[in-house]
């Protein structure tokens, strides 16, 4: 029997199909994987937003209340918070589908997906406070 790569790849193929349908399958993860796409979709909106009313000027990316603002720099900065949230969902979804034949699915299944929820909201309270930083103080 010779090495195939397209063998190799179909099989591959074969396997994350039918994991990611017992992902699919499983209810709570289509409610939860629409409301992260939804949270997804509003963080980058609202980056875009951010990014377009500061312009070219000068962007607060941090203020600690002790010594003030302690970072400034480009205003794409400020999509670094959708990004991350974006490769930490496809890192727990990805964590999911490698378990979703496993005893443990359902637990992990609602645990990394509820974190990622909490997550994409601390991220747009991140977001509003960069707003409130950038235009209101």
């Amino acid at each position: 029997m010779s090495f195939s790569a397209y063998n190799t790849w179909y099989k591959l193929q074969k396997t994350f199909v039918s994991a990611f349908k017992s992902y699919w399958h499983y209810l709570p993860n289509r409610w939860y994987l629409l409301a992260l796409l939804i949270l997804q979709a509003g963080l980058w909106y609202l980056a875009y937003r951010i990014f377009n009313l500061v312009g070219e000027e000068l962007f607060v990316s941090h203020y600690n209340v002790d010594f003030g603002i302690d970072g400034i720099g480009s205003a794409k900065r400020v999509f670094q918070i959708p990004l991350i949230t974006l490769v930490i969902l496809f890192v727990n979804i990805g964590l999911v589908v490698t378990v979703a034949r496993k005893r443990i699915f359902h637990f992990l299944a609602h645990a990394l997906t509820l974190a990622t929820l909490l997550l994409h909201l601390l991220a747009y309270l991140a977001l509003m406070s960069l707003y409130l930083i950038n235009f209101l103080a």
